[in-house]
């Protein structure tokens, strides 16, 4: 089903930026990854923007800090590799060929 990575976000009360930067993984990737998005708290509206969107996701009802979600996340990861990413964080355009590219050279 993926062929990329398991990319995990942290999100507390950030949406608007937290959908550009789900948008550029969308736009800029050429693997199909996974995206697991934690949401803490989630009173702007982003537990039911990720909702809406289908993404997977972990929630809290307050900011339980990136240490706990991350480990919250890791438990819905179906992929080889996991890629930690800010919601205020933007991809350009083969950014995970590039990071792929190198891991597999890592192998070889």
């Amino acid at each position: 089903m993926y062929n990329g990575f398991s990319i995990l976000i942290p999100t507390w009360n950030n949406l608007d930026y937290l959908k550009l930067c789900v948008c550029s993984i969308r736009q800029h990737s050429a693997y199909n990854h996974q995206i697991i998005i934690h949401v803490n708290d989630g009173s702007d509206g982003t537990l039911e923007w990720v909702k809406a969107e289908g993404l997977e996701y972990t929630h809290s009802d307050k900011n339980i800090g990136v240490c706990l979600a991350m480990n919250s996340m890791r438990r819905h990861v179906k992929t080889d590799y996991i890629y930690f990413i800010n919601d205020d964080m933007y991809v350009l355009p083969n950014w995970d060929v590039v990071l792929m590219n190198e891991i597999k050279s890592l192998h070889s």
